[in-house]
C-alpha cells in the first residue's frame, strides 16, 4: 500500500483562489486563517474543499480548534491517518 503525501500549504492556496478568487502568497504552518480577509462563507467553502479533495468529514467540534494552516494539518493527519501530510 503507497503513502499519499499532502502538501497543506499547496493545497490550502489552491482552495483559497478556487473558492474566494484569492491569490495566496508566503502562506507558513504559523499563518492564522482569520488574519488572510476571508469571510465566513468562503472559510466554510475552504473546509468544503478539503472534505471533498481528502474524502474526510472534519467535526465540527475540529473546526473551532482550527486557527493556523498547522492545526489544519494536524487535523487532517488525525481523520486520515493513512496519509502524509505537510505543512
Amino acid at each position: 500500500m503507497t503513502t499519499q503525501t499532502v502538501n497543506v500549504l499547496e493545497l490550502f492556496t489552491q482552495a483559497a483562489l478556487e473558492v474566494d478568487g484569492r491569490k495566496l502568497n508566503g502562506l507558513t504552518k504559523d499563518t492564522v486563517i482569520s488574519t488572510l480577509g476571508m469571510d465566513s462563507v468562503a472559510v466554510m467553502e475552504l473546509v468544503s474543499f478539503f472534505e471533498e479533495k481528502l474524502s474526510v468529514r472534519i467535526p465540527d467540534e475540529d473546526l473551532g480548534k482550527i486557527r493556523t494552516v498547522g492545526d489544519l494539518a494536524e487535523a487532517l493527519k488525525k481523520l486520515a491517518p493513512s496519509t502524509q501530510f505537510t505543512a
